[in-house]
């Protein structure tokens, strides 16, 4: 029925269905109606139709009653023209809510992993753990008390802000939508405290300009306050202003500086040999703790979690004195027994109270090597530094040292432990050596193919060459040969030293920081008692090689003169460590290294060659298993590139390989992470406090591609970004036979900036609370106060809607109806 009469009235359909009021209204529009009014012409246009319907009818001959009756039926036709005139309309009244919006946001930097939220004695959840403690969800908590009131628009904020989501569910056409809460009250958010940076007002304004247009009432942060890196506040804060929306920061967190011990990194060499006292340098830094607090390492074996023991069989610890929050750098020493790779953990013991456990402990690797290494020694004439070296190198067990004088008789029998009487003249010769040393001697003792087999010795086969200068040929003579672009520094402007003028003026070598850091110039365990020796004790050396330089990202400097100056203005090198191709070198400058025997004893001498010469068996070593396997570095903060590479030190081996290789990345244990590996995290480390389905032990987490570089067909590359936390192993398939699976331990840690200073920044938040009019609330207070605090700003919108009846079909039929009916009546009545 109610269509019918939709279409009797010209409604278009579902007009009369709607909610709302109804109501007829008229909008004439005469001529004058705004000086006489549209009353006026009804009036009159009434009283011409009245006196028309009785002018016409008054005459009529016929009977009262007839007269009356068509009168009327005339006097309705009239009064239906003149509603018509006055342009009849049906109004339909509703009214439109635009509902008061509420925006949530938030942080999700990696600073709200901070534990320092307590929830009962002695115990604390962290940030991100609280802040959703708070929010609820729709059934309970913050968001069900404003939800009364307000639309609630979540969003999660580091550097910038981004709608949450419905876990497991893409925002419609994926674009910035934000999404009201309508997830079941059993299903957690999904947010992860990942965020690197934090920028608090900048974050509000992206908000706020997602937002244009809504009838925001407030917007809710919930932060620590404080911007990693920091930036201008002020400018930041007049941006926010503009939109004339209160702001609401939760303060989250402690505004004292929280309790953590944090072991910054390690440094250790790669590779050492078998019994060799290895130093692995630790920096522990430590905040939130009184001044001179102490603090303990350990090193373990990360496979079998046993301590690993020093040289008196006593596991290894060192005793650090932190004064305050800024890194103090200590030393682990100990003796690696077994050959092959070693896993290690470095861990400050863990105290109560700590913000991050997981930052107390890093791995490191290293390739102990079998102790016995082959040198071939070939020098020019019988002179002290040959004397002294060649018969330490005989009593070392470690080193089988073969000797070649070329000043000898050719009836002397050559010395060693294991005598030559030639120099090698191939490559199968050559690789019964690990070293190649060179000292004083003639280069015409040797041919051209003997020199360039030095050259691929080094460059292709991995092996060391090094060469210890003299006053005669080395290193000037062996400009413009095979040799000099083995070497780590440059020898254009060496001119040979005939002098015979005696030199008196001693000196003790300058070691530098790499220096101090080897174990070339470590002679005693104690590291204060080293470096005393070193710049006070050390017997005085007298001659040294003039005018050499180091070459440029290639060598490095460990020792150099105390004073002179080389023809580049920097410090005379007198000990110069360099690679080559696959394999090291090394140039000494001095030739009286001896004078340590004679003076000081055994120790340090044989300690300070037995160490430069396994230095350069270290690639040869290594490259008995035909490759290695290695990254730029062990830790990496998140964000970062992983790099990894492998490298083929057996030219057999490279012809089987394909040009692109898998690796495959596992996460060990039940750490929350990516691509690495280390000791095993517990299921809800301090710094990841979602709860979570850990990878199971050994677990792929992703597979990456080594691809061989162009321009170097032994080197093979991948990376990678580093998008979790955690300890993980690249692990590298046997990718032939007799090559064993290759496991590269990646740990992927916090970056420093967001922990730097995670306490509170209270005042940051008051000012913008102040400055957009709004409030800063507790964290223990802002489920009582805010919806208190933030009033509805909702507005209702009245909506008028008309349909004009005036050419409606019933105004036809009526209009018929009645002249009609009027026709038929006069002409039964005989008055047409």
């Amino acid at each position: 029925m109610q269509r019918v009469w939709e279409i009797l009235l010209g409604l278009r359909r579902g007009f009369l269905s709607q909610q709302g009021d109804f109501a007829l209204s008229f909008n004439p529009q005469w001529p004058g109606q705004s000086v006489v009014g549209a009353a006026t012409w009804n009036v009159l246009l009434a009283i011409v139709a009245l006196l028309l319907v009785i002018y016409v009818y008054r005459h009529e001959g016929k009977s009262r009653g007839v007269k009356i009756v068509l009168g009327v039926l005339r006097g309705a036709l009239l009064a239906l023209v003149i509603a018509l005139l006055n342009r009849p309309v049906l109004t339909l009244g509703q009214s439109r809510t635009e509902p008061s919006v509420v925006a949530i946001m938030v942080d999700d930097s990696i600073s709200m992993r901070v534990r320092d939220v307590p929830t009962g004695a002695n115990e604390a959840e962290s940030r991100l753990e609280g802040a959703m403690q708070l929010l609820g969800d729709k059934d309970r908590g913050l968001i069900k008390d404003l939800s009364s009131k307000h639309q609630v628009k979540l969003y999660r904020f580091d550097s910038t802000a981004q709608p949450i989501t419905e876990k497991g569910r893409e925002t419609a056409s994926g674009d910035r939508t934000s999404l009201a809460i309508s997830r079941p009250s059993t299903e957690p958010f999904d947010i992860e405290p990942t965020g690197q940076n934090t920028q608090v007002a900048k974050s509000i304004r992206g908000v706020l300009d997602d937002l244009q247009g809504q009838r925001l009432a407030g917007v809710v942060v919930l932060t620590d306050g404080r911007d990693t890196p920091a930036e201008p506040l002020a400018e930041a804060i007049d941006a926010v202003k503009e939109f004339g929306v209160k702001v609401y920061p939760v303060a989250v967190g402690s505004e004292s500086a929280p309790k953590n011990i944090d072991i910054q990194s390690v440094s250790v060499q790669d590779s050492a040999f078998k019994g060799d006292i290895v130093n692995i340098r630790v920096a522990v830094r430590a905040t939130g703790f009184e001044p001179n607090h102490p603090v303990t390492l350990q090193l373990k074996d990360k496979k079998s979690g046993r301590p690993m023991l020093d040289l008196n069989g006593n596991p290894v610890e060192a005793k650090v004195t932190l004064p305050d929050s800024n890194p103090v750098e200590a030393e682990l020493q100990f003796q690696p027994m077994d050959v092959g790779p070693l896993d290690l953990t470095i861990e400050a013991v863990k105290q109560a109270g700590e913000i991050d456990d997981a930052d107390n402990i890093r791995t490191a690797q290293i390739n102990v090597l079998d102790a016995k290494i082959s040198v071939l020694y070939v020098d020019g004439y019988p002179r002290w530094e040959y004397r002294y070296l060649k018969t330490e190198m005989i009593r070392d067990k470690t080193v089988d040292i073969s000797c070649l004088l070329t000043s000898a008789d050719p009836t002397f029998r050559q010395e060693g432990d294991k005598p030559i009487t030639r120099f090698p003249e191939s490559i199968e010769e050559m690789l019964d050596y690990d070293v190649v040393l060179f000292g004083d001697v003639d280069p015409r003792q040797f041919s051209d193919a003997q020199l360039q087999l030095v050259n691929d010795f080094v460059a292709n086969r991995g092996g060391g060459f090094g060469m210890v200068a003299g006053p005669r040929w080395s290193p000037a003579a062996y400009h413009n040969t095979a040799i000099e672009p083995i070497l780590p520094v440059n020898i254009t402007k060496v001119q040979p030293d005939d002098s015979k003028t005696s030199i008196t003026q001693g000196f003790r070598p300058s070691v530098t920081k790499l220096g101090y850091d080897s174990s070339i110039f470590r002679f005693f365990a104690d590291r204060d008692a080293n470096e005393k020796f070193l710049k006070d004790q050390l017997q005085l050396i007298f001659w040294y090689c003039k005018g050499v330089t180091t070459k440029a990202g290639v060598g490095e400097v460990y020792a150099e003169h105390p004073t002179d100056m080389g023809p580049d203005g920097r410090k005379a090198p007198l000990l110069v460590l360099g690679r080559f191709g696959a394999g090291r070198t090394l140039f000494s400058a001095i030739d009286d290294s001896w004078r340590w025997r004679f003076y000081t004893g055994e120790s340090v001498f044989d300690t300070y060659w037995v160490q430069q010469l396994r230095y350069l068996a270290r690639s040869k070593k290594l490259g008995q298993r035909r490759l290695t396997f290695t990254s730029l570095r062990p830790t990496y903060e998140l964000g970062q590139q992983v790099h990894v590479q492998m490298r083929v030190v057996d030219p057999k081996l490279l012809q089987q390989l394909p040009n692109e290789l898998r690796v495959e990345v596992t996460e060990e244990g039940s750490g929350f992470g990516v691509q690495g590996s280390g000791t095993t995290h517990p299921a809800t480390s301090s710094l990841n406090p979602e709860p979570r389905t850990p990878n199971p032990s050994g677990a792929v987490v992703r597979q990456e591609t080594l691809v061989k570089e162009e321009g170097q067909p032994d080197l093979y590359v991948a990376s990678w970004t580093a998008d979790r936390i955690g300890r993980f192993v690249a692990k590298l398939p046997p990718i032939v036979g007799g090559v064993d699976e290759m496991n590269l331990p990646v740990e992927v840690m916090v970056p420093k900036l967001e922990l730097a200073q995670p306490q509170v920044d209270r005042a940051s938040l008051n000012r913008l609370a102040t400055e957009t009019m709004g409030q800063t609330v507790t964290l223990a207070d802002a489920e009582q106060k805010l919806p208190n605090l933030i009033q509805s700003a909702a507005k209702v919108i009245p909506i008028e809607s008309s349909q004009r009846l005036w050419d409606a079909p019933l105004v036809l039929i009526l209009f018929v109806f009645l002249i009609t009916t009027e026709w038929v009546m006069r002409k039964i009545y005989g008055m047409v």
